[in-house]
């Protein structure tokens, strides 16, 4: 199995050397160049020697258009880049991101390391998969208010839950846990750590760009994003 951490331009070029942990270089304080923002406030943190992605949806208010959108939609899909910029401003309902290495994903394993901090109605954190440029996307979410995970599909901006896991687990705030998931063709598995929290069937096989997403007012911090096929 071939594992791409992401950032990794060593090994893109065919070098043997270590990859360079996520968010290596990115400035402190400031919106990562690497993750491309389409909605929401994230911004690079230092967390005892290792840099952090943290969204603050506190900051955001829900319709807010992200900054350089024109830069951004050509950077992730030049060949549509207008009308993807379009479908972002028709859809700035949840706060996400997007991963500018990862041009096309598929099948593989997705995760990230995540701590939830706070939000009054929603504390929450969520994987971003098979985003295209209709601005349409999916989304497996933990949210620890209901104290399990779900399966989201967005559609023109409105959400829709297309499965729910089922499986009741409890994180408390402030503690580091992992979100993982699998796309094999259609089928679709979550875990969180070792727990597996999701198994479903989407109607056809996702594919695209990858990333983070969230909802409402939630706080949390992401470390450790990587793709693995």
């Amino acid at each position: 199995m071939r594992v791409f951490l992401l950032f990794v331009a060593l090994v893109a070029a065919g070098c043997s050397s270590a990859p360079r942990p996520w968010l290596d270089g990115e400035p402190l304080g400031a919106e990562p160049s690497s993750f491309v923002v389409l909605a929401g406030n994230w911004t690079v943190k230092d967390d005892g020697g290792t840099r952090i992605l943290s969204l603050d949806g506190s900051r955001w208010q829900t319709g807010t258009a992200p900054a350089n959108l024109s830069s951004k939609a050509m950077a992730l899909f030049p060949r549509s880049a207008e009308t993807f910029g379009t479908r972002v401003l028709k859809g700035l309902q949840f706060a996400y991101g997007v991963e500018r290495s990862v041009p096309q994903f598929a099948d593989g394993e997705i995760q990230v390391d995540f701590r939830l901090i706070g939000g009054a109605s929603d504390q929450f954190a969520g994987i971003l998969f098979g985003l295209n440029d209709d601005g349409n996307h999916y989304a497996y979410r933990y949210n620890t208010k209901d104290g399990d995970t779900a399966l989201w599909r967005v559609v023109d901006g409105a959400r829709e839950r297309i499965h729910h896991g089922g499986v009741h687990l409890a994180i408390p705030m402030g503690e580091w846990r992992t979100l993982r998931m699998r796309v094999n063709g259609a089928g679709i598995t979550g875990w969180v750590n070792e727990t597996q929290t999701l198994q479903f069937t989407l109607p056809s096989a996702p594919t695209g760009r990858v990333g983070l997403w969230s909802k409402a007012d939630a706080i949390t911090d992401y470390r450790n994003f990587r793709v693995v096929r």
